[in-house]
């Protein structure tokens, strides 16, 4: 009997799709499994049709109404047809006469091109070369290198025509999507072997083998990043809403190797930009690590705010049983803390940030001092607590303070020093303390502890966690084989947390991983987002180390983002509603619709709007994923509640100079110069998460003066 699989590419039309629409699909794709091979062809309800005149003999059409036509890729061999694409009626025939599949020969993979505009490219005459000539784009790469990579001959020749990057990636869509990724990695300066050790041998790890052309059958059961296949108990309906979900959590071949290794001799970092699978591979590595936990072993998968622990505990359902899950906590690095705490301090309580600024506003007055409460405040947080200072003498280290512009004599910092032992004097006799204070009694408790309460723990957005929060994840686990793997990425460090691993006994050199592939953003989305950063190169999180120019790019395309100021707020959110209602026309859900504000006040503000121009609107909850009022309706959260989420379209609103950067979050360069770039540099960062949470549209606005930190032109 005929089977279906299902490319990813319809999933975007599949949300495009309406309600009977889906169930006309749903009723022609059960009958691949109802009907034999020669009726399903015949069958006079689907008109399932050859294209004479198209590049792929195998490429057929189906209707599924009067409007919207379904691309199919039809065995010679085998029963298995590939579903390609959903498209509008006018539009679908020319696409698939345009198309054309192939087995890579090296890879394994079922690969699709556009055999039209790269036959039409490859034999149209050569322009005259310009004074002087471009170097050809891979010309330091042999015909012989790119075979062996699984770029094929017709791909050759295109590629030989290529004098730029940007003219590669503006013909991605045309191109065969692996070796598409082979040729961008080549083109950012991979070296060959580089790329066959990254990009080709995960590839040809899961297809076992060599395959025939023709054996299109084998092709789609190795192309699983991009194909799924329907089984005999499920309509497609139930296959795409499953595959929302799972292909939130879908391990690319390439990044397999780092999430199933067997053993990380110690602490193991991996790193790349937004949308680079660093918290899919650290879920994958759970589900390793607790697969193959000691009896009585517990695993830790630990983030920096409670939504995004949320988010991680709802996605790690996704693979584990329940036996799995009982054996791993989920829980945020201050939880941790606080509950390793109240082990031996039954009645100690959390005291906030605010709180305790107030408390140093206090002591610093009380004791006539001549800095302000937040320099104080800040010698508190960036220095004794970062270093886990303990004593007097350690404060007056010469290296203690490396890092602040304000120079402070020895007795200055005697007086400092005294000022902040008071301080944290009062909150242990209150029993109310900071974060920071929990993370340094827990990293003691724990310390002093033979027997530690993880025999494994995985970081994800490790970026921002403060030193001190590293030292009671450190203290948690035993130093070991898979002790600690960490995700993070320092371009989405919006809390100012500078931290170096050496320096904490998390020791990642060897075992440091780059993701370079952006699987989530469309390269026009992440160009103009990276612009944010001002080519402000990125580190390696804990490590210092620079990552080069270039380091992440997109395989998807889209259209450029787009940017809109007003005169004034009103006119701002009567165009922010004009957008959403364009968004609702295209096919977009009110779910799959992010709006972002800067602060509360502004989500308020945003919805009232939305709602006032009668468009469902809710403020969105990140840490209980949930919306206010109403499930079916434009989500509405702050900037920083939307990181670690993601939407196919996202508004990015009030990006004006007066709230990017927001001033009162700012240290005054008066007060520390180096405090004040690094303030500045977190909330540029905070911008830049937030338009990188969306898949397929961007719109940022603003009123009056835009920000200084959205790229000119």
């Amino acid at each position: 009997m005929p089977r279906l699989a299902v490319d990813a590419t319809c999933l975007p039309q599949y949300e495009k799709l309406d309600r009977p629409t889906r169930e006309r699909l749903a009723a022609i794709t059960r009958k691949f499994r109802e009907l034999p091979l020669p009726e399903l062809l015949a069958h006079p309800d689907l008109l399932i049709q050859a294209l004479p005149e198209g590049q792929d003999p195998r490429i057929r059409t189906f209707r599924i109404s009067d409007s919207w036509t379904g691309v199919l890729l039809a065995p010679e061999s085998g029963e298995t047809f590939l579903l390609v694409h959903l498209l509008p009626r006018e539009s679908a025939a020319q696409w698939a006469a345009d198309q054309r599949h192939d087995v890579n020969p090296v890879m394994g993979t079922l690969e699709r091109r556009d055999a039209s505009a790269l036959g039409e490219r490859t034999a149209a005459p050569s322009p005259a070369p310009p004074e002087p000539p471009e170097p050809a784009l891979f010309a330091d790469v042999s015909d012989e290198a790119l075979r062996q990579l699984g770029v094929d001959a017709e791909t050759v020749r295109f590629c030989r025509t290529l004098t730029s990057r940007e003219e590669l990636v503006d013909w991605g869509p045309a191109v065969p999507q692996d070796q598409f990724e082979v040729l961008l990695h080549l083109a950012d300066g991979m070296p060959v072997e580089q790329v066959m050790r990254e990009v080709v041998q995960p590839r040809r790890a899961v297809s076992g083998g060599p395959v025939a052309p023709d054996d299109y059958d084998t092709a789609i059961r190795n192309t699983r990043h991009r194909v799924v296949l329907v089984d005999d108990d499920s309509d497609i309906e139930q296959v795409l809403g499953r595959e929302f979900d799972a292909w939130r959590v879908f391990l690319h071949p390439t990044q397999r190797s780092l999430a199933y290794r067997p053993v990380f001799h110690g602490p193991a970092l991996v790193y790349g930009g937004p949308g680079t699978g660093k918290t899919v591979v650290a879920l994958h590595r759970v589900k390793h690590l607790a697969e193959h936990l000691p009896l009585g072993g517990r695993v830790l998968l630990t983030s920096f705010t409670n939504a995004l622990v949320e988010s991680l505990r709802r996605d790690l359902a996704l693979l584990l049983d329940e036996e799995l899950l009982a054996d791993v906590d989920v829980v945020t690095a201050d939880k941790l803390a606080l509950n390793v705490v109240r082990e031996e301090w039954p009645d100690v309580g959390l005291r906030l940030d605010s709180d305790a600024r107030g408390l140093f506003a206090n002591v610093v007055r009380k004791h006539g001092l001549p800095w302000s409460a937040d320099f104080v405040f800040q010698e508190y947080r960036h220095v004794v607590m970062a270093q886990g200072i303990t004593t007097v003498e350690g404060y007056l280290d010469p290296d203690a303070r490396r890092g602040r512009s304000t120079p402070l004599s020895t007795d200055q910092r005697r007086e400092i020093w005294s000022a902040i032992s008071v301080a944290r004097a009062w909150m242990r006799r209150t029993k109310q303390l900071p974060t920071l204070e929990l993370h340094a009694a827990a990293a003691r408790i724990l310390g002093a502890r033979s027997e530690k309460p993880y025999t494994n723990i995985v970081v994800d957005e490790g970026q921002d966690l403060h030193p001190a929060q590293w030292r009671t994840l450190r203290a948690a686990v035993a130093p070991g084989p898979n002790d600690m793997f960490i995700a993070g990425d320092n371009r989405q460090r919006i809390y100012d947390n500078t931290v170096s691993f050496r320096q904490l006994g998390i020791n990642v050199v060897g075992r440091s991983h780059p993701l370079r592939v952006n699987y989530r953003t469309t390269t026009e989305i992440l160009t103009w987002a990276e612009r944010i950063m001002r080519g402000r190169g990125s580190t390696e999180p804990g490590t210092g180390a620079p990552e080069p120019p270039g380091s992440t790019h997109s395989l998807l395309r889209g259209a450029p983002p787009v940017l809109h100021g007003a005169p004034d707020a009103a006119a701002e959110l009567a165009a922010l509603a004009g957008q959403v209602r364009s968004w609702r026309a295209a096919g977009i859900a009110p779910g799959d619709i992010c709006v972002t504000a800067r602060t509360r006040r502004g989500v308020t503000e945003v919805v009232s709007a939305l709602r006032g121009h009668g468009l469902p609107a809710a403020r969105f909850n990140p840490q209980q994923h949930t919306v206010d009022d109403s499930a079916d309706a434009v989500r509405v959260t702050t900037m920083h509640g939307v990181k670690g989420l993601e939407f196919r379209a996202v508004a990015v609103t009030g990006v004006t100079a007066a709230a990017l950067p927001l001033m009162e979050h700012v240290t005054s360069p008066d007060l520390d110069e180096n405090q004040h770039r690094s303030d500045l540099a977190a909330q540029r960062s905070l911008l830049y998460v937030a338009c990188t949470r969306a898949r397929e549209a961007l719109y940022v606005s603003w009123h009056g003066e835009p920000s200084p930190f959205l790229p000119r032109d």
